[in-house]
């Protein structure tokens, strides 16, 4: 399954979040320095995604996955991090920040899976008419810590 997403959200990020999600996203470790860095917050049922443009603009494409990801070439995007998330409720769900408002709600087998994200064209962030665009995949994927695959510097 593939969707694309067009949207607005605010505070530089959005959520990709389990739909019965305890998760805190206020809390000071939800969006630590190295969460911060590594523009992935991971909580309870939930992760923080974050952008690159203060527009508030959102261009992402959502895919989920039977196996994992066959991207192993990672030159294409500036970059790539991943981190686990845990379905409890059969739906994933894309919400806005702060408002939390649905974006996107698909039914899900419960389950740990493994989200990548990619970021493409982060330097055009700052200008006029931002370009930033965002990948996200995710598979069923025995649970494991956040990890960046290429970092943007």
């Amino acid at each position: 399954m593939s969707l694309r997403l067009k949207f607005r959200t605010s505070f530089r990020q959005f959520y990709l979040n389990d739909k019965n999600s305890n998760g805190d996203t206020s809390s000071d470790d939800f969006w630590s320095d190295d969460a911060f860095t590594d523009k992935l917050a991971v909580g309870e049922g939930v992760l923080g995604i974050g952008i690159e443009n203060e527009e508030g603009d959102v261009e992402c494409e959502f895919e989920i996955l039977v196996t994992k990801s066959l991207i192993e070439d990672f030159s294409d995007f500036d970059h790539v991090v991943e981190a686990s998330l845990k379905i409890h409720s059969g739906f994933v769900q894309v919400l806005d920040c702060p408002n939390s408002e649905i974006v996107m709600e698909t039914a899900i087998e419960n389950g740990d899976y493994r989200v990548r994200v990619y970021s493409k064209n982060l330097n055009t962030a700052y200008e006029k008419n931002p370009n930033d665009t965002y990948k996200i995949e995710m598979w069923k994927e025995v649970y494991s810590e956040r990890k960046v695959l290429k970092r943007f510097e």
